[in-house]
């Protein structure tokens, strides 16, 4: 089959991750992926690409504006050759691009997050809604995001697939690997110290000035891998310390999880199965992380720790955190790993076939 994906982003996080991680599975198992837009690590690793003239990804900023583009980019479909089944997994995509795709073949959507609130949730609803009539299956990251969406487009074309990651990227270190890594990737301040990490999209609905002050407040020091729009924001607070570095956008987390102590974990309100605590713990890592916070349900299977407040995380209770570590790798292995995380979307787009 061939599976043709539409979606425009020019930002790498765990939704332009899945995507490519579901690209090269389908080619590995012998299907077709193409990518209609922009996709970060999408061609590096050799997946065709070709390219579509759409506006920005909507958020809130844009969002009233891209709704006005609407019937345009409809009419931008034209150039999608045929394909066996169009994947969609951005609202702009979504809304806009459902209907005519589906005239041509089945269309399946993945949600990665909660349903967003206020008045760019509601904004969203009615158009989402009209979308849904023609769209195949919605495949879940959660039974949360599933639940949210139920009553807006029926549970029959819901279908719930947790997150995966190639578990065989990570794994947990010796003592003798961490220093060689921690000397190769860290700088030589940090040798001896107790390090937290977290790696993800910096985005200020995150809200990760929490774990600058956690790390901070732990005695421990603090590497920040990823982009995003707050990034300027968090370098700022995290200027009045050396103990907190930034990395920027990396292509070696695995090793830089590996040199780490634990995970600091941040979520926004709309954040589904959070990809970066699978990470985490597939490393090994005790993973700490903030009551409310959506995910925090698979921080507590992956034994970690919540806390409500960022002074919570005393330099007791961080050194007791590093105890655990390594005792949920078979766990993550086991309910999140790629190969039967491949095996429920070729079963979804087989079905949307017949």
């Amino acid at each position: 089959m061939t599976v043709t994906v539409v979606s425009v982003s020019d930002t790498a996080g765990g939704a332009e991750a899945h995507t490519v991680a579901l690209g090269q599975g389908m080619r590995q198992r012998g299907h077709r992926t193409l990518l209609y837009g922009r996709c970060p690590g999408w061609e590096e690793h050799g997946l065709d690409r070709r390219e579509i003239a759409l506006g920005p990804k909507w958020s809130r900023r844009t969002m009233v504006t891209g709704m006005a583009r609407v019937p345009f980019e409809r009419r931008r479909t034209r150039e999608i050759a045929d394909s066996s089944i169009y994947y969609l997994q951005f609202k702009r995509e979504q809304i806009a691009l459902t209907a005519p795709l589906a005239r041509r073949a089945p269309v399946v959507w993945t949600e990665h997050g909660r349903w967003m609130g206020g008045a760019a949730g509601r904004l969203l609803l009615a158009g989402y809604a009209r979308a849904a009539e023609h769209v195949a299956r919605v495949v879940c990251v959660s039974e949360a995001v599933a639940a949210d969406l139920a009553p807006v487009i029926g549970r029959d074309k819901l279908v719930v697939v947790p997150n995966a990651i190639d578990t065989r990227r990570y794994a947990t270190p010796s003592a003798e690997t961490r220093a060689v890594l921690r000397e190769r990737l860290l700088p030589s301040r940090f040798q001896h110290r107790r390090i937290a990490i977290l790696a993800a999209r910096l985005h200020r609905a995150k809200r990760h000035d929490r774990a600058i002050r956690a790390a901070l407040t732990s005695g421990s020091v603090l590497i920040v891998v990823g982009d995003g729009p707050d990034r300027e924001r968090l370098e700022r607070l995290g200027a009045s310390s050396a103990d907190v570095h930034f990395t920027g956008h990396r292509d070696d987390v695995p090793d830089l999880l590996a040199a780490a102590d634990f995970y600091l974990y941040c979520g926004a309100e709309t954040d589904g199965t959070p990809t970066c605590v699978l990470e985490a713990a597939a490393s090994g890592l005790p993973i700490v992380a903030f009551r409310g916070d959506p995910g925090t349900e698979l921080v507590r299977r992956c034994g970690g720790l919540v806390i409500g407040e960022p002074t919570e995380l005393t330099p007791g209770k961080a050194a007791t955190l590093l105890v655990g570590r390594g005792g949920v790798v078979a766990y993550v292995e086991r309910q999140h790993g790629r190969e039967p995380w491949l095996d429920a979307y070729e079963q979804v787009f087989a079905e949307c076939l017949r």
